[in-house]
């Protein structure tokens, strides 16, 4: 009797896998398209792929939303444009398409909502003026839901300027941001709210704790990013709830400076390559793990290997011991390597470090001050400053060395080039040189969003920006 009354029940829910469609646009692409069909309701989401394609992991997001009243839409890019998944795989699909896409899912008399994540989110807002510009109802349009957005033109470089896409300033339409905080493009996100906000987008913002980028698509999930995860349907839910009321996509756009550009790759292969003019050692005093403060400033005479790294950077942490074999090679010639820890408490970071052997100093507490000190900040990350001595080791007045990313050896390619000039007797040659990542396949461990070198800010005022509060996924930072 149970088990007939367990089979009636089952029937008499909803049916929410995924039915296929494929809508055929007007430039003559057909669009494989996923949906899951809500019973009722009068939302739709238009969830856009990453650059690395769909992943399974997002069906069970999809459910849940239309199990709540949402219906799903998920359409396939790569497919539909025979793109292969990777990095700026989705320049290859027109902006217009996915505006027509808009008109389709308006089309079905449901408010729609477009999410995004990474660079994807460029694409969006691209296709976003465009439909505005199409003279469609732009009411239909409720606003964009970001995850973790990347608007950068190209990923800087050490010590690089950021420069944003053309289209970051010719946004008006509401943006909730879903911010990771374990990701590069955290250090980032205060000015891209800025610069959208300017154009006259009204922004929310949340920050997810303890997640890494691709949180909810990675396959290397920690226990925090499968339970952001499940509450993802929930935070969706309630960015929803915030942009609704604003009245949805403006009917006018914003007038766009120069053209609308894609996401380009940086550009450069080289490990080291020229960088000037140098920067001025800023002020730098942490506390030590071993309870002792260290101040930057203590170390003047001496070389100094800076080291910004975090705990969640896979790089980060396989770099560590070719830092060590650095160290142990060429402290006796004068060389100091100081890691610092970004956003971790040092009970935490003693933690982490406990079966790893680690002769330099390590501090932590970067979180308050150390960014807005330095101006700039990338991880992993790595600075050298100093003051001239005599020869053979002409010590580095200024910050010369810069290096953005990670590839797992960061010592050996310091060691190498100090090597190089310390065998010449000129390692004053060092006059300023960045170490770029290099393009191999580790360092998708970060999906290049800790190869961010962003312009950091001092915190606006409060009433500048607008923050979503939940209580189901705890305070933003």
């Amino acid at each position: 009797m149970r088990l007939l009354i367990l089979l009636l029940w089952l029937l008499s829910q909803p049916l929410l896998a995924a039915e296929t469609r494929e809508i055929e646009l007007s430039s003559g692409e057909t669009v494989p398209l996923s949906v899951f069909a809500a019973q009722g309701g009068d939302r739709l989401l238009l969830w856009l792929p990453s650059e690395f394609g769909l992943s399974p992991r997002q069906q069970a997001t999809a459910e849940a939303l239309a199990a709540r009243g949402v219906t799903v839409w998920l359409p396939d890019l790569h497919a539909a444009w025979f793109l292969a998944p990777g990095r700026y795989s989705l320049n290859g699909v027109p902006p217009q398409a996915i505006a027509e896409l808009l008109a389709r899912a308006a089309e079905q008399g449901r408010k729609v909502f477009v999410m995004a994540p990474g660079r994807s989110v460029g694409l969006a807002l691209r296709a976003l003026r465009r439909y505005q510009q199409s003279g469609r109802d732009t009411a239909a349009i409720r606003g964009l839901i970001a995850i973790g957005p990347r608007l950068f033109r190209r990923t800087p470089q050490g010590g690089e300027a950021t420069e944003f896409l053309p289209i970051i300033d010719a946004s008006n339409l509401p943006i909730f941001i879903l911010q990771p905080r374990n990701a590069g493009g955290f250090w980032g996100v205060r000015e891209v709210i800025e610069r959208l906000q300017a154009g006259g987008a009204p922004v929310f913002v949340r920050v997810l704790p303890g997640v890494r980028d691709a949180f909810n698509r990675r396959e290397d999930t920690t226990p925090a990013e499968e339970e952001t995860t499940r509450r993802l349907p929930a935070m969706v839910l309630e960015a929803m709830r915030q942009l609704d009321p604003l009245g949805g996509l403006p009917a006018r756009a914003v007038p766009l400076a120069g053209e609308d550009a894609a996401p380009e790759a940086a550009k450069g292969g080289s490990l080291l390559r020229p960088r000037t003019p140098p920067e001025a050692a800023p002020p730098l005093r942490l506390p030590g793990l071993d309870g002792r403060t260290i101040d930057l400033s203590d170390a003047r005479g001496k070389v100094v290997l800076v080291n910004f790294w975090a705990t969640w950077c896979p790089p980060c942490v396989e770099e560590i011991p070719s830092l060590q074999r650095l160290y142990r090679a060429r402290r006796d010639q004068g060389l100091e390597i100081l890691a610092v820890e970004v956003g971790e408490s040092p009970e935490q970071v003693r933690a982490f470090l406990a079966d790893k052997p680690v002769d330099f100093p390590r501090a932590a507490g970067f979180r308050r001050q150390g960014p807005r000190r330095l101006g700039r900040a990338c991880l992993p990350h790595h600075l050298r400053p100093g003051s001239p001595p005599p020869h053979p080791l002409r010590r580095l007045r200024r910050l010369r060395v810069g290096r953005a990313g990670g590839n797992g050896d960061a010592g050996s390619v310091v060691g190498r080039a100090w090597s190089a000039r310390i065998e010449d007797g000129s390692l004053n040659r060092l006059r300023g040189i960045a170490l770029d990542a290099p393009s191999r396949d580790s360092a998708d461990l970060c999906y290049e969003s800790l190869r961010l070198c962003a312009v950091l800010r001092p915190r606006p005022q409060a009433r500048r920006l607008r923050t979503a509060r939940s209580p189901a996924v705890g305070e933003p930072d």
